[in-house]
């Protein structure tokens, strides 16, 4: 059994595809921007072609965050401020937490278990913000994420800076998380115990050896 349990925010947790939408659709409305089908589709396309960059090591999360908005609206022939833009997005964002089924009742359940902790990509005052509107942020010792610690998932020494902040060892830890390459690669490649969060049950990829696969957040309070 686990010692500590390690766990991912977007998608994981909360759910970043509602919660961005939301932020998207009230940031266009206070820019005068037209957010339609069309508009939709291509943000998706290079917000998700520029994060499989950063899953590569080819970007960093602020480099994602700081390059979609101006990519979009230079495709898009848009005169738009693209850093004001940004800005105000992540402001909207840390108001955002929705929470992925069962999240709630599982943290509650194992926080008299184990010790929890966050790992997330992303920045800290905005995941702090929406875990603590999420009533979340309470279950857990600590927050790991990348820009305070200063690496990036799947980056080993992410996940080494987590285990030394939090005194653990990496056999002592289950990794819950939603991305193949981001969480469980990286977590795994430092002998970290991994649990794939899969709701939408995808095949799992038969080069990597996963400890668990769940496909809802109440599973885990059965396994451990």
């Amino acid at each position: 059994m686990p010692k500590a349990i390690f766990f991912d925010v977007d998608d994981t947790l909360l759910n970043f595809g509602l919660s961005s939408k939301s932020a998207l659709a009230d940031v266009f409305q206070h820019f005068g921007l037209e957010w339609d089908v069309a508009v939709k589709q291509r943000y998706d396309a290079i917000n998700n072609g520029l994060w499989a960059e950063q899953k590569q090591g080819l970007r960093t999360v602020q480099n994602v965050i700081d390059t979609r908005f101006r990519l979009l609206f230079e495709e898009l022939n848009w005169t738009v401020d693209a850093d004001a833009f940004r800005d105000v997005y992540q402001g909207q964002l840390a108001q955002s937490h929705v929470m992925e089924q069962g999240a709630l009742e599982t943290v509650r359940t194992l926080s008299g278990r184990y010790d929890l902790y966050i790992a997330s990509n992303s920045i800290l005052a905005i995941q702090t913000s929406r875990l603590r509107l999420a009533q979340l942020l309470p279950y857990f010792q600590d927050l790991f994420v990348s820009n305070d610690i200063g690496y990036e998932k799947p980056d080993a020494r992410f996940f080494e800076t987590c285990l030394q902040r939090s005194q653990r060892q990496a056999q002592d830890i289950v990794f819950v998380g939603d991305s193949l390459e981001a969480d469980m690669v990286g977590a795994a490649s430092c002998g970290m115990n991994t649990c794939w969060y899969n709701p939408q049950q995808k095949p799992a990829p038969q080069d990597l050896d996963i400890t668990h696969t769940i496909h809802s957040l109440p599973q885990l309070t059965q396994l451990f």
